[in-house]
């Protein structure tokens, strides 16, 4: 590893207590739950691909959680994204504890809501304007309606793999499995869900990323009837996938050419990757973008922000609202948060991105040690492993072709270890601004013993 990632993980000299982890509690109340919750859980990611049942979380502070049985992690899934200032932050949950004296919701406007959308400017300078709601996907929801007004047109252009929400426009091509999901250049529209009217998926066209070829010939054919294109701008739901050379500013130019706007979310990027998201980091300004996961550091909320003339067709003719958008205690919360990433002329970002390095670099050095095949991506506060032959990844049909078995196998045995992470091999590994070389060094001892053990025993 390099200088400036201080320590080698092997001269660090831990030694991590490999246990039998006792998991009997997060076993009952998993069958108790699937008696009265579908699926066990309010999320399907909560409860697929933890085999034979997923892990009850009691508490968190910092970069460790307990689990109900009692049993300490440290935390490298981190609630998918949010925690970006660690669990139970107590300047954060202190604000909160301040602001609940006087009351929760009142269904009126609140000066908290002005002076979040003036510290999102802060951080977010490429957008004219701002407005809050709940969750990722009521952003992109109410960013496609907008785009849709604004243009007169009604189809939308998404990427297969890239994940926008549940919402039926959203829930298409998420996954695409090869036998049925077209040519590469041209992928067929598939359903995510059962109860997608098919109306709906008539609407939504879908071209592969990282692809100028396949998004041209698309828009050559289709391009008059589309209203947006949404893409996240780093790819994060089918492992961590970035941008190719200059292909987000080829994007911007296609979707002028064909008078469509240009949606980025940074539901997951978004005051992770840096204080302006991908968009500052590469260089392209969307017309519309969505913001959640880290804004709020856990607490519920999400945002739409974009050029003026298009923000303003809210409330002119463009509905949009919800009693729970732009909750008071989620206000006081993420301006809490975003003042901490503030500090310092945001020096939070520096030790992000150094800490995902160090963790990046790390795994790579272990399996080029082992002669371990490995891809292994990364951008400050994203990163992703996949056991596969291959020496890179660019789009979603490049990524499903990976040993999901073995890094399923390696996630229960860092769980032995107290490393936590999702046993699904697309998600991400979200590094937090909590966590230290000392937390890096132990996920690396973990990994290397894990992937050893189950080398032997495979």
């Amino acid at each position: 590893m390099e200088s400036d990632d201080d320590t080698d993980h092997k001269e660090v000299g831990i030694q991590q207590k490999v246990k039998k982890y006792e998991t009997k509690k997060s076993m009952n109340l998993f069958k108790k739950a699937k008696k009265i919750i579908p699926t066990g859980a309010s999320s399907l990611m909560r409860t697929s691909s933890w085999d034979p049942y997923p892990l009850y979380i009691k508490s968190g502070k910092g970069t460790r959680i307990w689990d109900v049985d009692g049993n300490e992690y440290i935390d490298f899934l981190m609630a998918f994204g949010p925690i970006i200032n660690g669990h139970a932050n107590e300047k954060i949950n202190g604000a909160v504890r301040k602001f609940l004296r006087n009351g929760s919701l009142f269904g009126a406007p609140s000066e908290l809501e002005y002076k979040l959308a003036k510290e999102f400017k802060k951080f977010v300078t490429t957008q004219d304007m701002v407005i809050f709601a709940l969750s990722g996907s009521d952003a992109t929801f109410n960013a496609l309606r907008i785009a849709r007004a604004a243009t007169g047109k009604d189809m939308i252009l998404k990427f297969e793999g890239h994940y926008h929400g549940l919402h039926d426009y959203a829930a298409v091509s998420v996954e695409a499995p090869p036998p049925v999901s077209g040519l590469r250049w041209f992928p067929k529209s598939l359903p995510y869900s059962a109860g997608i009217p098919p109306e709906v998926m008539d609407t939504v066209v879908v071209a592969s990323w990282n692809d100028l070829e396949s998004l041209t010939k698309i828009l050559k054919i289709r391009g008059n009837e589309i209203a947006a294109i949404i893409t996240e701008p780093i790819m994060a739901n089918s492992t961590v996938i970035t941008p190719e050379g200059d292909y987000l500013k080829a994007v911007r130019e296609l979707a002028d050419e064909y008078n469509i706007l240009l949606i980025f979310d940074e539901v997951i990027t978004g005051f992770r990757v840096g204080p302006g998201g991908a968009q500052k980091l590469y260089g392209v300004t969307p017309d519309l973008s969505t913001w959640a996961k880290a804004l709020g550091n856990g607490y519920p909320i999400s945002a739409i922000s974009g050029k003026k003339e298009y923000m303003e067709l809210i409330g002119n003719g463009v509905g949009f609202g919800g009693t729970y958008f732009s909750s008071p205690i989620s206000l006081v919360a993420a301006n809490a948060n975003l003042k901490l990433l503030e500090a310092d002329d945001f020096a939070a970002y520096s030790h992000l991105g150094r800490i995902t390095r160090r963790l990046g670099r790390g795994i790579e050095e272990i399996c080029d040690n082992l002669n371990e095949n490995i891809y292994v991506n990364y951008e400050t506060g994203v990163l992703s492993f996949v056991f596969t032959d291959q020496r890179k990844i660019t789009n979603y049909r490049e990524s499903v072709n990976m040993d999901w078995n073995k890094y399923k196998g390696i996630q229960h045995k860092m769980l032995q270890r107290g490393i936590y992470y999702h046993p699904d091999g697309a998600e991400r590994l979200p590094p937090s601004v909590a966590h230290t070389d000392e937390d890096v060094d132990k996920f690396l001892v973990a990994f290397e013993e894990s992937l050893k053990e189950y080398n032997r025993e495979n």
